[in-house]
């Protein structure tokens, strides 16, 4: 689901970051830090005591919220640190949070999924220049068509940046407005597409200007399905390797059994409801769908960007540096306190994000979609680590 954009303009500039020498540098410098840095005893030195006090005091701030959780690693401060503040869900019956809950990543989700469409691309079964029509199922193609979408030159590479031209589905206050009039109901991939051209002419033709839309990477689920003739979920799975990469508490939900040893359910929330319960199918076919807890969250982040997903170093290249200023492929690029991060948000006030310059990697979980949004508590966390001395650093 969408989160808006907060922070800088979007601009219909594609721009290439230098990401490969900014990683390297920073490479560079962690090397020589972490031979250096003496091991710190988490939660008992002052730098995560006050990584601690901001995590509090945002939750003071933001009373929406029982809860938030967080994760933070930065191998040149010897730091690998969760911590949980508040409650697992408002009202009787609430518990302490911890680092172990669980939760939905809402369209953090997206960065996998087009992480997967990197690896398709690399093993030659599609490229970014591939048109959206000729991966897509028939029921989807017609439906688009019939709004009036050329299937044939929107690529995949665009739908990835969201400079397809696509509307969103869930951009409109009906959708919402029909998910809380009934909970429960079960959304396919079709209806929510019906949905949207239904609701929304087309933006313009391929490429258009950035606007975020679930009603993309929806369709980038069916072309992943389409591509490898698996479901989604087993499709991720199997070309992330999601077991190889450690992350064995994080699965695709309703599409995949709660694996053994996943944490107990935090409570997520908007405005008055608890949104626990409803049925995931409003957010599940590729714009959203992960469970995981706060530190499987940031872990892939970070193996993402230190080019442990992806097999060859030009698909990480494209993926971090194509697209617009504000997002690239499946990767938000935002300032955290004037430090270039890659990652990204979801709509339940979630976060992860790698910042190659400090080589630390935050992720989080707000329990409030309307606490203040996640990357003002990034961006404080940012700054603390900012300031920590280490070695090697300037």
């Amino acid at each position: 689901m969408s989160i808006g954009t907060t922070g800088s303009r979007p601009r219909n500039r594609a721009v290439r970051c230098g990401l490969p020498r900014l990683v390297a540098a920073a490479v560079a410098v962690q090397l020589a830090a972490t031979a250096l840095a003496p091991a710190r005893a988490d939660g008992t030195d002052a730098l995560t005591t006050d990584l601690a006090g901001i995590v509090a005091s945002y939750l003071a701030e933001n009373p929406q919220a029982p809860g938030v959780t967080v994760w933070v690693k930065c191998p040149s401060l010897g730091l690998d640190w969760s911590h949980a503040a508040g409650l697992d869900a408002r009202g009787d019956g609430a518990a302490p949070l911890t680092a172990g809950h669980v939760f939905r990543i809402a369209s953090n989700t997206k960065t996998y999924v087009a992480a997967t469409v990197l690896r398709l691309a690399e093993a030659g079964r599609l490229t970014l220049a591939t048109p959206l029509g000729a991966q897509l199922p028939p029921d989807l193609s017609t439906l688009l068509r019939g709004d009036g979408y050329d299937l044939d030159s929107i690529t995949i590479g665009q739908v990835l940046s969201h400079t397809a031209g696509l509307a969103d589905h869930s951009g409109d206050d009906r959708y919402g407005e029909a998910i809380i009039a009934d909970p429960r109901h079960r959304w396919t991939p079709a209806e929510q597409v019906r949905r949207c051209v239904e609701l929304f002419d087309p933006l313009g033709p391929a490429p258009a200007p950035y606007r975020y839309s679930d009603t993309g990477y929806v369709l980038l689920g069916a072309v992943v399905e389409t591509v490898t003739g698996r479901p989604l979920a087993a499709a991720v799975r199997a070309e992330l390797d999601l077991a190889g990469l450690g992350l064995r508490r994080t699965w695709w939900e309703q599409l995949e059994p709660a694996p053994p040893g996943a944490g107990p359910r935090a409570h997520q929330h908007i405005g008055d409801h608890d949104v626990t319960d409803w049925d995931p199918s409003f957010d599940l076919h590729g714009g959203g769908g992960l469970v995981t807890d706060v530190r499987e969250l940031g872990l892939f982040i970070r193996h993402l960007l230190k080019g442990r997903v992806l097999e060859q170093e030009s698909s990480l290249a494209a993926m971090t540096g194509l697209g617009t200023e504000p997002y690239r492929l499946g990767l938000m690029a935002v300032d955290l306190d004037s430090h270039l991060a890659f990652g990204h948000q979801g709509f339940w006030n979630t976060f992860a994000f790698h910042l190659p310059g400090l080589d630390a990697t935050l992720s989080g979980c707000i329990l409030g979609h309307d606490a203040a949004n996640g990357r003002i508590l990034a961006s404080r966390l940012a700054a603390r680590l900012a300031r920590e001395p280490a070695p090697g650093r300037p």
